[in-house]
């Protein structure tokens, strides 16, 4: 048996069995959210925040989940609390920072309240005046939570609650009073005891308030938080939560007179607010950043099932997040976007040259390039060949040399855990996919676009994410309706006609060839001009002089000679890595 048909045969074979588990599983649709309110046409008064309301959904323990949505981020408000309802949890609430998003979240039936925030429907830049304000309207909704006796668990949206907290918290209680996410991107904790952190080696990373808990007995500590934010409107709300619970200084374990009872030096708390609240450090492998659920994978490495997963650390705006949980297959959409009608999809076996991964124990930056880039050939070849043949595209897993951040590293971030090489490497790492398409797509592309000519969703518009047929939301009728066709000679009606009339929902290839390369002149450039927007940046080497770039962009035409990149450099000789512009 060849190789092609190896390949084949064993594909065919995994299609057959049921779909992979995911570490956490897929939220329901919306649709099974338990009774709420009956519907927002009875007027905003009936959805305000009262005590009444805040009690009758906490738990038997006190504790409830609380987040907040405008409606441009209502599909995040929804697939969070489609994690709660998957618990089986019914202490939670749903804040609507506008009209619009009130009305959809109880037409949903999600147990919602309206925060009448007057701020923005639309996005929330990050350091924007939207988002400083935004600051001020969570430490207002705390207050409330806490003024009337509530422990709650307050996080993002964009923050799931992917397993049930309350048992965590009992084990630290009665002493804890704060505990609080972390950027720390190296575990301390025990993992065997699913313990807190250690205060001396993690306090020091900046402390992620977008998931975080509260006695009700901290309350004088946040009333001086939100003095904190109004007085300082230009300021981080986060930073500032950490400067307030700082004042004095975070007390660890001393001796003397000064010393932490021994119970909260048991369970890894320490002393803040002029050592008047205990508080403590989530462990980080299951209290997920973006960083430790993505890349270093700590809970997947522990077989554990996280508490609960954070976008950050990813690129790529809200378009970056939601394809993220796709991949993780942790996004609640509807069932259109596994069997769209009329649409069907492609995919293929990427070929990567690992015989570069860690050349002698290190990745350099030119060998991640040409890790990378000898992968994209097969991607562009891939678009090309699934917009010829209107499928949808689904992304094979991408494999990176070295990871990406925001300051310079040598491969990975200064004081993480990173295994090299990242594989799966997030698809933001490579592909721009908030502009990738939509700021730059031509006239006369066959993208679908909307009544105004834009073209509807991007690059997520035209792809799916690698674990598409792994999802169980995907239908049989979908993951196992496969054929294993030759990839065609090129791009011509001749070589496309056997695809185009192929039924299979499913068109699964073996390899990609260079489809690119066949292109007749006029149309090789046409592509270029559309194509060439694909692709990001690689940050970050130490900039060669002060005050210049140390970013590389990835080039989708590296191969081309010459060609001019995006960044209107022309390329008359093979492509090296180039810093800038």
């Amino acid at each position: 048996m060849g190789a092609a048909a190896a390949a084949a045969a064993e594909l065919q074979r995994q299609a057959q069995q049921p779909p992979q588990q995911a570490v956490v599983s897929h939220p329901p649709e919306t649709a099974s959210h338990p009774p709420a309110a009956s519907n927002a046409s009875v007027g905003r008064a009936a959805y305000r925040l009262t005590r009444e309301l805040i009690r009758s959904r906490c738990n038997a323990h006190n504790i409830i989940l609380v987040t907040f949505v405008n409606f441009q981020r209502c599909d995040y408000g929804l697939t969070w609390s489609g994690h709660v309802v998957r618990l089986g949890l019914s202490n939670y609430l749903v804040g609507a920072m506008d009209g619009k998003a009130l009305e959809l979240l109880a037409s949903k039936k999600v147990p919602t309240f309206d925060m009448e925030s007057g701020l923005t429907t639309a996005d929330y830049g990050w350091g924007t005046k939207n988002f400083r304000k935004l600051g001020l309207r969570k430490c207002e909704l705390i207050l409330s939570l806490l003024s009337a006796g509530a422990d709650p668990i307050v996080t993002d949206a964009d923050a799931l609650i992917t397993r049930d907290p309350t048992p965590f918290v009992m084990r630290l209680r009665p002493e804890a009073q704060v505990l609080v996410t972390s950027d720390h991107l190296m575990a301390t904790d025990d993992a065997a005891a699913e313990s807190l952190e250690l205060p001396k080696r993690a306090s020091s990373s900046a402390w992620n308030i977008g998931y975080f808990y509260l006695h009700h007995s901290a309350l004088p500590a946040i009333a001086h938080w939100k003095r904190m934010c109004e007085e300082h409107p230009d300021l981080w709300d986060q930073n500032l939560f950490k400067d307030v619970f700082k004042i004095g200084r975070l007390r660890f374990e001393t001796s003397g007179a000064d010393a932490i009872p021994q119970a909260e030096v048991d369970k890894r708390l320490f002393r803040g607010y002029n050592g008047t609240v205990t508080i403590g450090i989530l462990p980080v492998a299951t209290f997920c950043g973006g960083h430790t659920y993505f890349v270093q994978r700590m809970p997947q490495r522990r077989g554990v099932v996280p508490y609960s997963v954070h976008t950050t650390f990813q690129y790529s705006g809200a378009v970056g997040k939601t394809h993220r949980l796709r991949e993780a297959m942790l996004w609640a959409d509807d069932a259109a976007y596994f069997d769209p009608p009329g649409r069907s999809f492609l995919t293929y076996v990427p070929v990567v040259r690992r015989e570069l991964l860690r050349p002698a124990g290190v990745m350099g930056v030119a060998a991640h390039f040409e890790v990378v880039h000898h992968q994209l050939v097969q991607l562009r070849a891939a678009f090309l060949l699934a917009a010829r043949l209107g499928r949808l595209l689904i992304v094979p897993p991408l494999t990176c040399g070295v990871d990406r951040f925001w300051a310079p590293h040598n491969g990975t971030i200064p004081g993480s855990d990173t295994r090299l090489p990242v594989e799966p490497c997030p698809l933001d790492h490579v592909l721009d996919l908030e502009n990738g398409i939509s700021k730059h797509a031509l006239p006369d592309s066959r993208l679908a676009r909307d009544p105004a000519g834009r073209p509807l969703g991007g690059l997520e518009g035209v792809l799916r994410e690698f674990s598409f047929l792994n999802n169980s939301r995907t239908p049989d009728a979908v993951r196992q309706s496969l054929a294993f066709p030759d990839p065609p000679a090129d791009l011509s009606a001749a070589s496309l006609a056997p695809l185009a009339a192929a039924t299979a929902r499913v068109l699964h290839f073996a390899r990609m060839p260079d489809l690119y390369a066949t292109l007749p002149p006029a149309d090789a450039t046409r592509v270029r001009q559309e194509m060439m927007w694909y692709t990001t940046l690689w940050c970050c080497s130490k900039p060669a002089a002060p005050k210049t770039p140390g970013h590389i962009f990835y080039d989708m035409f590296f191969d081309v000679v010459p060609h001019t990149d995006k960044s209107r450099r022309e390329w008359t000789e093979p492509w090296t890595p180039k810093f800038g512009p």
